[in-house]
C-alpha cells in the first residue's frame, strides 16, 4: 500500500505539478441524458468524489480500471487546494485535468471555491445531489451512516454511475446577478418575518390598529404613524395637527382628518395590555426601523440588477414582455445563466421544478404533478408573474387563457401553474432569440386549448413544442 492509499506501486511517483489556471472549454454541458452522462464517467481517465465542509474537504479518487483511493481530507485553503490536486494526479497517472470528473456534494455555498479552482485548471466539475448520497448510503451500508470519508467514497461511487448534475458556472454577470437575487429573497424573508412580528405585537400595544389601517405595508400611511407615535397613548397626547400632517405627508395626502378621525377613536377604546405599554411602545418602534431598513436594501439591490440587466444582451428583450419586471428579469437569467446554454425549454422548466411527473404504481393511477424539485425562486417567481398576468389588465396577457382554463371547470391552482409553465418558455425563448415581445402575434395564440401548449409557435400548423424551443426571431 503506498502514502496515497492505492494498491498500485506506480502511484507513488513524484507528485505532479500544479497546472496553471486556463479557460475551461471542456465543461459539462448541460441537458444531458442518463446516458450520456455514463459515457462521460466510463470515458474520464478517473472520477472524484468531494464531500465538501465549510474548513476541510474530503475526496476518493477511483482510476479507471483501478481501485478507489483511500479518502484525502485537505483543508479548503490554496494549499489545500493545491495538495488535493496533486493527489489526484498521483493516482490517475498521465492524465490530463479534462480527462478527470470530478463530482462534487456541495452543502450549501461550501464547495464553490474549490469547484471554481479546479474549473479554471480545466477539470470537469459536476455537482452529485446530497438526496442521491443518502439515498445511496441508506442502501449500500443500510443506516444514513455520516462520516466526511464515508460521503467521499458514495459521491464517487455515483459519480462515476453518471449519476451527477452540471454544475452551473456562470459568467460573472450572470454569476452577479445570482447573487444579487440571493441577496433580494433573504432580505425579502427577514422584511415579511418582521411584518408578522410586528402584527403580533400590536395585536397586544394597540390591537385596533389593524381595523384601520388594513395593510401595514401597502398603506404608506401605517408605518408612518408607528414610526411617530408606536402606541395608542402616544397616539391620543399627539397634537391633531401634527398626526394629520404625518398623515398627509406619507400618503400624498390620501389621508388625513378622516383617518386621524378613526384612529384617536380606535386608541381611546382600545383593548391594549396596559402593564408593559412602554415596552411595547420600544418593540413596535424597532420592528419599524426594521422594516424600513429592509425596504431600502431592497430599493438597493433592484438597482443594482437594473444595472446588472443593461449588460445582458437577453435583457432589454425580456423586459418587453409585459408584467416582467427587473427583479424578474434578474431572477430568470441568475438562474439560468446563458439562455443559449439550453437547447430547449424543457431543460428550463425542468431547473425551475415545472416539469411534469406522474406517480402511479399497480392499479393505482396518479396524476401529474410538477416535480416542484429545482430551483424554487424562479418557480415562485414564475407563479407571481402568472398571478399578475390573468388580469383584466395591459399587463394581463394570459388573461384569456386563464379564463378559458377556468370555463373548462380547470381549479385556479392548476391553471395558473400551467400558466407559470407557459410563462417559463416564454421568456426562455425571447430571451435566447433576443427579439423583442410581439402583442399581435402573442395574440395570435388565442386559440391554444391544451393546458400546457406551446405559446409562441413560428407559425400555422408548426409543432407547439417545436416552434417554442426553436432559436428563430420572434419579431414581428
Amino acid at each position: 500500500m503506498t502514502d496515497d492509499g492505492t494498491d498500485d506501486p506506480q502511484h507513488a511517483s513524484t507528485p505532479a505539478a500544479e497546472v496553471p489556471p486556463t479557460p475551461n472549454g471542456d465543461r459539462v454541458p448541460v441537458g444531458l441524458d442518463k446516458y450520456q452522462k455514463r459515457r462521460i464517467a466510463w470515458e474520464a481517465a478517473g472520477v472524484v468524489g468531494v464531500d465538501a465542509g465549510k474548513f476541510h474537504h474530503a475526496l476518493v479518487v477511483r482510476p479507471r480500471g483501478g481501485r478507489d483511493s483511500k479518502p484525502l481530507r485537505f483543508p479548503t485553503t490554496r494549499e489545500g487546494f493545491e495538495t488535493a490536486t496533486a493527489f489526484i494526479h498521483r493516482v490517475v497517472l498521465g492524465a490530463t485535468p479534462r480527462e478527470i470528473v470530478v463530482g462534487v456534494e456541495f452543502a450549501g455555498v461550501y464547495g464553490y471555491t474549490l469547484a471554481h479552482y479546479l474549473d479554471a485548471r480545466g477539470y470537469r466539475v459536476v455537482s452529485v445531489l446530497p438526496s442521491h448520497t443518502k439515498s445511496f448510503k441508506q442502501i449500500e451500508h443500510g443506516a444514513p451512516l455520516k462520516t466526511d470519508e464515508k460521503d467521499a467514497v458514495s459521491i464517487v461511487e455515483l459519480a462515476a454511475e453518471g449519476r451527477f448534475t452540471t454544475f452551473a458556472f456562470l459568467r460573472p454577470e450572470y454569476a452577479g446577478l445570482r447573487y444579487l437575487v440571493s441577496g433580494y429573497e433573504r432580505v425579502t424573508k427577514q422584511s415579511n418575518a418582521a411584518v408578522t412580528r410586528l402584527r403580533s405585537t400590536l395585536h397586544v400595544a394597540f390591537p385596533e390598529f389593524e381595523t384601520v389601517f388594513r395593510s401595514l405595508t401597502k398603506q404608506l400611511g401605517a408605518l408612518a404613524i408607528l414610526r411617530e407615535y408606536p402606541s395608542a397613548a402616544a397616539l391620543l397626547a399627539a397634537p391633531k395637527r401634527r398626526v394629520v400632517r404625518v398623515l398627509e405627508t406619507a400618503t400624498q395626502r390620501k389621508m388625513g382628518v378622516e383617518t386621524y378621525e378613526a384612529l384617536t377613536s380606535a386608541a381611546a377604546a382600545t383593548l391594549a395590555v396596559p402593564d408593559a405599554s412602554d415596552a411595547l411602545a420600544v418593540e413596535v418602534r424597532r420592528l419599524v426601523e426594521q422594516i424600513d431598513l429592509y425596504t431600502q436594501q431592497r430599493r438597493d439591490m433592484e438597482t443594482a440588477m437594473t444595472a446588472g440587466l443593461a449588460t445582458l444582451p437577453e435583457a432589454a428583450a425580456l423586459l418587453s414582455v409585459p408584467g416582467v419586471s427587473a427583479v424578474t428579469a434578474a431572477v430568470f437569467l441568475g438562474s439560468i445563466g446563458d439562455p443559449r446554454a439550453y437547447e430547449s425549454g424543457r431543460q428550463v422548466l425542468k431547473l425551475a421544478g415545472l416539469q411534469l411527473v406522474k406517480d402511479a404504481s399497480g392499479t393505482r393511477e396518479g396524476r401529474y404533478r410538477i416535480s416542484r424539485f429545482g430551483k424554487g425562486v424562479l418557480r415562485r417567481h414564475a407563479f407571481l408573474f402568472a398571478m399578475r398576468s390573468v388580469k383584466g389588465s395591459p399587463l394581463g396577457i394570459y388573461h384569456r387563457t386563464y379564463q378559458r382554463f377556468l370555463r373548462r371547470d380547470k381549479p385556479k391552482m392548476v391553471a395558473l401553474i400551467a400558466i407559470a409553465r407557459q410563462a417559463i418558455r416564454l421568456w426562455y425563448v425571447i430571451a435566447r432569440s433576443r427579439q423583442p415581445f410581439d402583442r399581435v402575434r402573442f395574440a395570435g395564440l388565442g386559440a391554444a386549448d391544451r393546458i400546457d401548449e406551446a405559446v409562441w409557435p413560428s407559425g400555422p400548423g408548426e409543432d407547439a413544442d417545436a416552434a417554442l424551443d426553436a432559436p428563430a426571431p420572434i419579431g414581428s
